[in-house]
């Protein structure tokens, strides 16, 4: 019998008796690594002022559809998910293996009767396409064409391996457009570290075709190292979940940043020794990033079967419990694939679920955080009772090792790091989670150790998230945390109520509506931004201004003023049409200034004890 051509992939076309009605449907039933779903998207063609565009309507799903037929047809029909009364029947010709698959038809009934039908060519064997652009710091770059038969590895892997072909193998297009190699003119230190500021700076600056909405376009960029405030460890990566720099933009998960020479110095043993394992170990957590991009959450966070001991690209090697454990036992199994929930999920989830600049990331399975009951260390959530509604909400969580021996704590104890968890309570009754604007990827065995006794305290801002204000209303918050030292293991803190004030008079309400703009939220979470240097006039005059309407706000706006203006930070310019990286020259007068009037006394305490170390280090530093 003659092979017969697979029909799974997308196929996209019109409604017969409605032309301007398109469907996007993609039909996974056969082929490499079959979901057996059909799944699509439904658009609106119109043409407002002559100028074409489709308007997004829904998505659909059909899961576990019949399917049959002949060698000349087949046939494929289910009922549409969450809509009992409605079903789609498919009708696809066959034709032989290496032929052009002809236009297929799709019928759309509503209890049992047909109401529109589409003719749809096929328009890619893919499932999704999408578009990374790429920038590269001067002397880094991204392994392209790795042969993957690198020791320790599994048996039978065919190369070469790279970030496109991961996602190939999903089903999925990804084009990495390489735009641009940044250049340092000012000396060989400049480009070499960044920060978080200036990460997000640079991605504002340079995604070249962000247009405030969802598409499939993501930003990345390489650059050598990215600052981490802590020298026991370091960070491999970045995920940017805070929209750019346009007022009310909430386009989530739309740029990541690797750092280069840390990945590539990192050293464990011999399982990082050579080039090529150190270009296996980039590749992995670069296709890592871009999973967290189509809001993949990692392995044992998922809802859908959580699993440690997967070996996808979306578990940690050094978390990995597959029979023997360890990054060793990771790269002996490790076969250069996602895991079918995840295969499923980028091939099928909604349009809004996947897209970036979509719905925001999907962190895990837990409705909430569990009451903390005997727990091996005490875990204390503190803040100040009450907040005036201008003042940036900082709380403290201080772990305590009540056990008789070391303890072992992850060296960036944090929401970024992902190994914090924050829920808020709403005075509405509406129960959220923080989501930090910033995602870290930190290396592994970057841990803590705290002795029988000790504790360790840590600041986490809490009014800067991804979603916008977190503290919108006035009233009381009941909040929660928990620390993750390990896959599996969720230790909570105690309950913490925090009432927001009522601005008090027209001038706290116009200062609440300076300090909840994007930009200056931003500007007080990393505390400066050098491609904004009006912002920093702006905000000098607001400090003094508002002094009395609140001393806390205006010690907060000093304390970002004073961090902004200590740093050298740097920026972009374009010489001979190319972009150029150059540093701002800190301004330590400046930068005395203002983290002494952050740091001078008030009518009440206004930084916790963490924070307060923190601004008078850098003010010590400052003074010189």
């Amino acid at each position: 019998m003659q092979a017969l051509r697979t029909v799974s992939g997308t196929y996209r076309g019109s409604e017969a008796s409605e032309p301007e009605r398109i469907i996007e449907i993609r039909v996974d039933v056969d082929g490499h690594r079959p979901q057996h779903r059909v799944s699509g998207d439904v658009y609106l063609r119109t043409s407002p002022f002559g100028a074409e565009q489709l308007i997004y309507v829904e998505s659909f799903v059909v899961d576990r559809p019949e399917v049959g037929g002949d060698e000349r047809w087949m046939t494929i029909g289910g009922k549409v998910a969450d809509h009992a009364d409605q079903s789609l029947v498919i009708y696809l010709p066959r034709v032989p293996a290496g032929s052009t698959q002809p236009a297929i038809s799709v019928n759309w009934l509503y209890d049992g009767s047909v109401v529109a039908t589409f003719a749809c060519p096929k328009s890619s064997e893919f499932f999704r396409t999408a578009t990374i652009e790429l920038d590269c710091f001067q002397g880094s770059t991204v392994p392209v064409d790795l042969d993957p038969a690198i020791d320790p590895s599994p048996a039978g892997l065919t190369g070469p391996v790279s970030l496109r072909s991961a996602f190939a193998d999903a089903g999925i297009d990804i084009r990495v457009e390489l735009d641009d190699v940044l250049t340092d003119q000012d000396g060989p230190d400049t480009g070499t570290d960044w920060d978080g500021a200036e990460l997000h700076d640079l991605m504002e600056a340079r995604f070249d075709s962000f247009a405030n909405r969802r598409q499939w376009k993501l930003y990345s960029v390489v650059v050598p190292r990215i600052t981490s405030y802590n020298p026991g460890f370091l960070i491999f990566g970045v995920m940017f979940d805070w929209g750019l720099e346009q007022p009310g933009d909430t386009s989530f998960r739309q740029g990541c940043a690797m750092a280069g020479e840390s990945l590539r110095t990192y050293e464990s043993g011999t399982l990082y020794d050579t080039p090529a394992k150190k270009d296996r170990l980039f590749l992995q957590n670069f296709v890592h990033e871009v999973g967290h991009a189509w809001n993949l959450p990692h392995t044992w966070q998922r809802t859908a079967r959580p699993d440690r001991a997967s070996t996808s690209f979306m578990n940690y090697p050094q978390n990995y419990t597959g029979g023997a454990t360890g990054s060793a036992a990771f790269w002996s199994a490790f076969r250069w694939t996602f895991d079918d929930v995840e295969i499923g999920w980028m091939r099928h989830a909604d349009l809004a679920d996947v897209i970036f600049g979509g719905d925001d990331f999907i962190l895990g399975n837990l409705s909430r955080i569990p009451t903390a009951t005997a727990t091996p260390v005490r875990i204390a959530l503190t803040a100040p009772p009450i907040v005036e509604a201008t003042e940036p909400v900082y709380a403290t969580l201080t772990v305590t090792n009540d056990t008789a021996g070391p303890i072992g704590l992850p060296g960036d104890l944090s929401p970024e790091a992902g190994t914090v968890r924050i829920q808020l309570r709403r005075p509405d009754g509406v129960l959220i989670e923080h989501r930090p604007p910033l995602r870290r990827l930190i290396a592994p065995g970057g841990t803590a150790t705290l002795q029988p006794g000790e504790s360790r305290a840590v600041s986490i801002p809490l009014s800067f998230t991804a979603t916008g204000p977190a503290f919108p209303l006035a009233g009381e918050y009941r909040i929660v945390a928990a620390i993750e030292p390990a896959p599996d293991v969720l230790l909570a803190s105690n309950g913490l109520r925090l009432r927001v004030r009522h601005p008090a008079d027209a001038e706290a309400e116009e200062l609440a509506a300076v300090v909840t703009r994007p930009d200056v939220a931003r500007f007080l979470y990393y505390g400066g931004s050098a491609r904004h240097p009006g912002l920093a006039d702006e905000l000098s005059e607001v400090a003094d201004r508002h002094e009395k309407t609140s001393p806390a706000t205006a010690r907060h706006l000093s304390a970002a003023l004073g961090s902004h203006y200590a740093r050298r930070a740097k920026y972009l310019t374009f010489a001979a049409g190319r972009p150029v990286v150059t540093a701002r020259r800190p301004d330590l007068d400046a930068a005395v200034r203002n983290l002494e009037r952050a740091v001078a006394p008030a009518p009440r305490r206004v930084f916790d004890d963490p924070t307060l170390a923190t601004l008078a280090g850098r003010l010590r530093d400052a003074r010189g």
